[in-house]
């Protein structure tokens, strides 16, 4: 066994074992939670560990530390109930097979990727009766997305590199192959929503990276006027969503299609796209628990029925009130950054595509804006019992604005390392889909 995929296999397998073990704490959800925690930071150690034997082509420290940071994250600010330990184990083995995708090269990338995307739409359907419209269309999308995964182990390369773009379509959503990605965000209980817009993303982005320069022009057309499509769609969709969930979701997914756009104009991945990713992603992830946060305490209600939280929910207030102006794209945190590093990088050729995504953005100021200011200002709610947020809780939104503003503030060059990951294993020296 070579060193590097020792080192593959380390990684997927922390999180794992750490979770069979920590079965033996499932009568008691606060040690449950504990044990959880010190998995997540034991991954986070071994990527630091692990990091010198990687294989030169993959992705790197900043995408690989991402996933347990935000695993822990997620698990920090969750509150000690008995309801909650299904979604904290599912986080903790749903990551092991992420890191195995992002460390690991072909083919045992592909067969973590499965994982992943079986393990997803097996918990979509599990939770189908208390979860969102649309969660079984979701499973569907995702089992559809598992099948090309592992087909790809066995495909001629020109069906294998459609069927692997495919794939990541489905995790970095891409019209009209998004309601996964929706689903996961909107069906799901506990803190997985906020960890899957991390993971979903992140793995999406790593599959679809090393395939750009070789996508023919037609088919490159026709998906650039996708992800401009999915662009608006999602803007509009959120405007009109009344579920706080759904609205994120589909916010999300319109951010995410600028990246589709970018990426699909470029050819090319720069550091810059890794920032944006990583923040739009963090962003969408914080912006899940703080609305988590309200649900453990109100339930899942409607968010027109919750105003004037910011007298009585001070800490509540600033965080959200950040949270979403980092996730609008502004300064000085990474969405800004990673969106005009990526205009002003070089050999970029602006487009008509770019008065698209402005009216998009346009779009995103109002609906966050309005979310943010429907909670915390207005009518105050007297007849409700308000807490605010409790020290995990705020630990954990407050390491989210610091990484947010970190992806923004840190040298770009910092990325350069990481900006792409490991060679697909059907990327060869012709184009795939010329062969």
């Amino acid at each position: 066994m070579t060193p590097s995929l020792t080192a593959d296999l380390l990684l997927a397998a922390i999180p794992v074992l750490g979770t069979a073990l920590s079965l033996l704490a499932w009568s008691k959800p606060r040690e449950l939670k504990i044990c959880l925690l010190l998995v997540t930071t034991a991954s986070l150690g071994a990527i630091g560990w692990t990091a010198g034997r990687l294989p030169a082509q993959s992705a790197g420290a900043p995408l690989l530390v991402l996933l347990p940071a935000a695993a822990l994250l997620s698990l920090l600010g969750q509150p000690v109930h008995r309801d909650n330990r299904a979604a904290w184990l599912w986080t903790t083995v749903l990551l092991g097979p992420g890191l195995g995708v992002l460390a690991g090269g072909a083919p045992l990338s592909r067969l973590f990727l499965f994982a992943v995307l079986v393990l997803t739409a097996a918990l979509l359907f599990h939770f189908r009766r208390h979860a969102a419209p649309g969660s079984l269309w979701g499973a569907g999308t995702l089992g559809l997305g598992s099948l090309c995964a592992v087909a790809t182990l066995a495909a001629a390369p020109p069906l294998a590199s459609s069927m692997l773009l495919l794939t990541g379509a489905m995790l970095l959503p891409l019209v009209p192959f998004h309601k996964g990605y929706v689903a996961a965000l909107t069906g799901l209980p506990g803190n997985l929503p906020a960890f899957l817009s991390v993971l979903l993303p992140v793995l999406g982005f790593a599959q679809i990276s090393t395939l750009l320069p070789d996508i023919p022009p037609p088919m490159g057309g026709a998906m650039t006027a996708l992800a401009l499509a999915g662009t608006v769609y999602g803007a509009l969709k959120a405007l009109t969503q009344p579920r706080v969930a759904s609205l994120l979701a589909c916010g999300s997914l319109s951010f995410l299609s600028i990246l589709w756009w970018y990426l699909l104009t470029a050819r090319t991945v720069v550091p810059q796209a890794v920032v944006y990713v990583s923040a739009v992603a963090l962003a969408t992830c914080g912006l899940l628990l703080a609305w988590y946060a309200l649900r453990a305490r109100f339930g899942d209600v409607d968010a027109r029925a919750l105003t004037g939280l910011a007298r009585s929910m001070p800490r509540l207030a600033v965080t959200l009130s950040l949270l979403a102006l980092a996730a609008l794209g502004l300064p000085p945190f990474g969405v800004f950054s990673g969106f005009l590093g990526m205009l002003l990088a070089p050999g970029f050729v602006f487009s008509g595509g770019l008065i698209v995504i402005v009216v998009a953005w346009l779009s995103a100021s109002w609906y966050l804006f309005d979310l943010a200011q429907r909670l915390l200002f207005g009518r105050e709610r007297t007849d409700l019992r308000q807490e605010d947020l409790r020290d995990p809780e705020l630990a954990s939104l407050a390491v989210v604005l610091v990484l947010l503003a970190a992806l923004g503030l840190m040298p770009s060059r910092w990325f350069d390392s990481a900006p792409a990951p490991r060679q697909s294993t059907v990327v060869t020296e012709v184009p795939a889909w010329n062969n």
